[in-house]
């Protein structure tokens, strides 16, 4: 048993002196471990002492609000405790072979970083300083407040966002017009970003730069509705309308979204905010990164003619806010949620400072429980960040294309130097990479939507993340397998067939690196059945007549029972051509063609999803 130590009266830092912060940590009970060497323990004693040390913070405690999970088996996530504590303390807990201590570290959104791989940063407090006055403006002269701007010399950038007059004074030390190496426009919302090398700014005076707006590149939006370079990229345009994720549930754990100022947004109505120590269902709308905002518009984006279309406009949105602010205790809760309201795809573009054996376990949990969470790769250019690297998730790397952005915007920087360009793809230079990627998706000059009914084109695999997100919400929503006995039920065996799914639809990519985009770019007709395996990016191959399996054939024909069943419980009956079609291609189990008959159960389903009559 762990025992309570004696420890001398608790000090406080000496006024005007700044000390370092104590470390918050997770710990949690290693249930599954025997007892035998070090005796029973009594966890929650132990979570009693925490409460009552002076030393010691709780700052949340957590406990699995679904019964089943909470009883079943050995598991460190049935009581978590994220408490704030001196490293002895830490050390003390530790130390016993039951307790599983880890650091609750930040959980960040996934962004890109001002300046280039490789930069030295020199900081003297010595020498002379100057100082650049920047206006930004659009062609018709109005100025772009709130927009962040870097300067780049020689050492540490200087940053600083405009005021309502667009206007911004940056200061560094040892530098001068001649030595300024890059400027960097990073606008709010509406604009392209731009960077310029060498920019020629003049120190001491006023200096003008024009930034392009969105509607340069994309006339008449957000009046009419654009659909991204991504979902192209996709063939989203391709699938027919009624396909639309109706009846699928979608989580996005980010910084919450902008549903009340976003026209794209306001079919949102569900969330939770885990920054706080209680849960509450009230501050999600208020995002205060847009970062939420952004992957909520590329996945169900509103389809009502202007603004962006998203991948499943008519999913169940859930938004589950975790930062900023939020760590990985927090990151826990929202999983849990995800299990209690029974999810069927999260959307994760974040990650962690640090690895968690509790986190990889709930997400473990999710994936017993049929939910399919989809993770963002990271943005290091390193190896894959976590929780990316967890095998019970699909991790998603960033790819970017020619011609989709202006040559003189941020977003031309991304190419990865190392590779090649296939077909005007390329791998982002800052993706995450290594054997833990599943699948790469459109990550660079994405545009969705951003509070105040506003746009941005952003880069990052958070960008890239959601596209697959969407898509898999389709597959879930339309494709017959998820019709069948077996995979309507809530287990891993759905998630598996999802990601294989979504993985033998991609249309492969190396780059000269099969690690940076695992099985390639998913194909959206290919993943929801509508045509054979994806060819060449951006082009429709077909499936031989006969190709199709017996176990495919199968399916098709227990669909094809579960829809007759559907049909017939309202009152209603098929269109009798259809009908026949199905029924003969399917008679006979492998005799018929099963792509084909596929093909037309799901336009079926369609046209009935798209006059609401079918869930």
């Amino acid at each position: 048993m762990v025992q309570k130590k004696a420890r001398g009266p608790v000090s406080s830092p000496t006024p005007g002196h700044v000390g370092s912060r104590r470390r918050t940590y997770l710990v949690a009970q290693d249930a599954g471990l025997s007892p035998l060497a070090a005796g029973p323990l009594d966890f929650e004693w132990i979570v009693e002492q925490l409460h009552a040390d002076p030393e010691v913070t709780v700052d949340r405690e957590l406990r699995s609000r679904v019964f089943a999970l909470a009883n079943a088996g050995p598991t460190v996530t049935r009581t978590v405790v994220s408490a704030t504590m001196p490293e002895s303390i830490r050390d003390e807990l530790a130390a016993h072979p039951q307790i599983v201590v880890e650091e609750d570290y930040p959980v960040l959104p996934l962004e890109i970083p001002g300046g280039s791989p490789g930069d030295v940063l020199i900081v003297s407090p010595f020498g002379l300083s100057a100082s650049w006055e920047i206006t930004l403006q659009n062609p018709a002269g109005e100025p772009l407040p709130q927009a962040t701007v870097f300067l780049y010399g020689g050492g540490v950038p200087a940053q600083g966002k405009t005021d309502a007059a667009g206007r911004v004074v940056l200061t560094l030390q040892n530098e001068s017009d001649q030595t300024l190496r890059a400027l960097y426009v990073n606008p709010l919302r509406d604009h392209w970003s731009m960077w310029v090398d060498r920019p020629a700014l003049t120190s001491g005076a006023p200096n003008t730069v024009v930034v392009e707006p969105l509607t340069t590149t994309f006339p008449g939006f957000p009046a009419g509705q654009l659909l991204g370079w991504g979902q192209e990229l996709m063939r989203l345009h391709e699938v027919p309308s009624g396909f639309d994720g109706r009846g699928i549930r979608v989580a996005v754990i980010d910084s919450g979204a902008a549903s009340l100022t976003h026209g794209d947004l306001r079919g949102i109505s569900s969330g939770v905010d885990f920054t706080g120590a209680e849960p509450n269902t009230v501050n999600w709308t208020d995002d205060t990164i847009a970062h939420g905002s952004h992957c909520s518009g590329i996945i169900a984006g509103g389809d009502g003619g202007g603004g962006i279309r998203g991948f499943a406009p008519a999913s169940e949105m859930h938004e589950l806010r975790i930062f900023p602010g939020g760590r990985v205790s927090s990151l826990l809760d929202a999983v849990d949620y995800c299990i209690e309201e029974r999810m069927d795809v999260v959307n994760m573009s974040l990650g962690a400072g640090g690895t968690s054996q509790i986190l990889l376990q709930k997400l473990a949990q999710a994936k017993e429980q049929g939910i399919a969470c989809i993770v963002a790769a990271g943005n290091s250019g390193t190896g894959v960040q976590f929780p990316g690297v967890s095998p019970d998730v699909l991790t998603v790397a960033a790819i970017g294309k020619e011609g989709t952005f202006p040559d003189g915007s941020y977003h031309a920087r991304q190419r990865w130097s190392g590779g090649v360009v296939q077909e005007g793809l390329f791998s982002a230079q800052f993706s995450c990479h290594g054997p833990e990627i599943d699948v790469c998706a459109p990550g660079v000059a994405i545009v969705s939507s951003v509070p105040d009914d506003g746009y941005a084109a952003w880069d990052g695999t958070s960008m890239a993340t959601p596209h697959v997100a969407g898509l898999a919400a389709l597959v879930l929503a339309h494709h017959p397998d998820f019709a069948t006995p077996a995979l309507t039920q809530r287990t891993s065996a759905r998630v598996d067939r999802l990601f294989e799914i979504l993985r033998d639809s991609c249309t492969a990519l190396e780059f000269g690196d099969p690690e940076r985009s695992g099985a390639g770019v998913p194909d959206a007709l290919s993943a929801l059945g509508l045509t054979g395996s994806a060819g060449h990016a951006g082009t429709v191959t077909g499936a031989a007549p006969g190709a199709s399996t017996s176990h495919e054939t199968a399916a098709v024909v227990a669909a094809l029972g579960l829809l007759r069943q559907e049909l017939s419980a309202v009152g209603l009956v098929a269109d009798e051509a259809a009908s026949s079609q199905l029924a003969a291609g399917s008679a006979g189990g492998g005799g018929g063609d099963a792509a084909a008959v596929r093909r037309l159960l799901i336009m079926l389903k369609a046209d009935l999803a798209s006059a609401r009559l079918l869930a």
